[in-house]
């Protein structure tokens, strides 16, 4: 994967980061992409009252991004998801 490259649709799912003890969003597997990145997106995605945890997205496009302290991460476009 590099910086700047756009990758098209993309299933994901909600999950509780153990690194930060926030909700994120990820990958799903067997996608070709490491389901350790986490995918930059809306709060309201993240809110468990809305959407449990696990509870499966798709995005039409997202960008792969870093900023110049950090892990790598997506962005998904105008950071919208779509429950699946």
């Amino acid at each position: 994967m590099i910086v700047g490259d756009y990758i098209e649709n993309i299933e994901c799912e909600s999950f509780l980061d153990p690194e930060t003890g926030r909700v994120r969003i990820r990958p799903l597997p067997n996608q070709g992409i490491p389901t350790n990145l986490v995918i930059e997106c809306s709060r309201t995605f993240r809110d468990t009252a809305k959407y449990p945890l696990r509870t499966k997205f798709k995005t039409e496009n997202v960008k792969v991004c870093q900023k110049d302290v950090g892990r790598i991460y997506l962005r998904a476009q105008d950071q919208m998801l779509y429950k699946i």
